[in-house]
């Protein structure tokens, strides 16, 4: 299901690059793209709306699949590989070591008289 919403994702995110880089501040990208031809079948500015409702569609399918990625991430277990596991086990050691040394002195307790001349 992940690689599936992956590759969903980046088809999504190509085809809004291309929409978005289809569409103008003017609102004539389209016709200067196409030659024309997109005027005559959509109308004066049935292109801009198209290329504007296309965009919502597609960021709208964006965040959805952003969403679903991110939960099915989270509900994916992460392969551990040996260097993590080698890194637990020395970690784990350690705090044994650590435990089986003795404890210092206080700080409040005198270490000695100290020397005089």
């Amino acid at each position: 299901m992940f690689v599936f919403l992956m590759v969903l994702h980046v088809i999504i995110s190509v085809a809004l690059i291309m929409v978005i880089l289809a569409q103008s501040s003017k609102g004539g990208a389209l016709d200067g793209l196409v030659g024309g031809a997109a005027s005559s079948v959509l109308g004066g500015q049935g292109a801009s709306k198209f290329l504007k409702n296309t965009t919502q569609i597609l960021a709208v399918l964006f965040v959805l699949n952003c969403i679903l990625l991110a939960f099915q991430l989270k509900a994916r277990k992460a392969p551990t590989s040996k260097a993590v596991e080698m890194m637990k086990e020395e970690a784990v050691e350690q705090q044994d070591f650590d435990e089986e040394l003795p404890a210092l002195p206080s700080s409040d307790e005198p270490l000695g008289e100290p020397e005089t001349e």
